[in-house]
């Protein structure tokens, strides 16, 4: 039997020309992060994703009026762009509903909640768009959009965003 195995080998190189197939592209995996000083201290953005196929799952966290705001997301990546279909988090201009077990005592809106977001891949940019805005990387300057990075250092998600991240790309919500 192993010899008959040894013997196939060869020739299912020939029927896929001694090539692995190739893993389908996954430009929504990574994280990406924009600092800048704010009234002397540093002050961090970021987007950490992980993409299963077309499903994105992710965490975002930006800085405005003097906080910070975390969401959560679950997008659908079609190419380069990913409509964000559910959002929850900090209320603020993303989301207006807090995620299910964040939510403080009396909260009007838990769960998920609708978006108008895409996200867009360009090289090593990303930007986000409203859903109806036509987009194209062709467009964009080259120093526009957030940079991906390799790590986010000390930046990074809280353990049960990590967690959720984890569980949502594995098929959970």
């Amino acid at each position: 039997m192993r010899l008959a195995s040894l013997a196939f080998l060869p020739f299912a190189a020939l029927l896929t020309s001694g090539a692995a197939p190739e893993p389908a592209p996954t430009p929504f995996d990574g994280a990406w992060m924009s600092c800048e000083t704010y009234q002397g201290a540093r002050i961090c953005s970021y987007t950490l994703m992980v993409q299963k196929g077309a499903r994105v799952c992710g965490v975002q966290r930006d800085f405005a009026t003097n906080a910070y705001y975390t969401q959560r997301f679950i997008a659908t990546a079609e190419g380069k762009s990913a409509r964000i279909d559910r959002i929850c988090g900090d209320p603020g201009s993303e989301t207006d509903t807090y995620c299910a077990g964040r939510a403080p005592a009396g909260a009007e809106k838990v769960g998920w909640g609708n978006s108008n977001r895409t996200l867009h891949a360009c090289g090593a940019r990303l930007h986000g768009t409203d859903r109806d805005q036509p987009f194209s990387c062709t467009g964009v300057r080259p120093a526009a959009g957030m940079p991906k990075v390799r790590s986010l250092g000390g930046e990074g998600p809280e353990s049960d965003d990590k967690a959720w991240i984890a569980s949502c790309a594995a098929g959970e919500d």
